[in-house]
């Protein structure tokens, strides 16, 4: 019984590790010099850019830019073309090129201008 609570706590500590997989970020300066952070969620939801942001920017941050942009589609289904075992076989799902550009707040700050 043990072991099976071991594995389990083991399997679910790999998925929530695997929450942010696919979400970078990099810190660079605006036009204006003032720090920003870049952060691609390519293939997640925007959800995934928004809390990478926050975990940057723990006091909050001012969006400066975001983009959902469709960025083409895959088809096909876990059975090939086989129709009668899990439906279809032409399931169709569109990958999304998500970014999100962030400024930290400074406690106490107000929107730039």
């Amino acid at each position: 019984m043990k072991r099976l609570v071991l594995l389990f706590a083991a399997g679910a500590g790999a998925l929530g590790a695997a929450g942010c997989a696919g979400v970078s970020s990099i810190l660079r300066y605006g036009a204006d010099g003032q720090a920003e952070y870049f952060v691609d969620c390519s293939g997640r939801g925007m959800t995934s850019c928004y809390a990478r942001a926050l975990r940057h920017c723990p006091q909050g941050y001012f969006l400066v830019k975001d983009k959902q942009v469709a960025d083409g589609s895959k088809s096909g289904s876990f059975w090939g073309s086989y129709k009668a075992v899990g439906g279809a076989a032409n399931n169709t799902r569109t990958n999304w090129k998500n970014q999100v550009v962030v400024r930290c707040k400074a406690p106490g700050a107000e929107a730039p201008q």
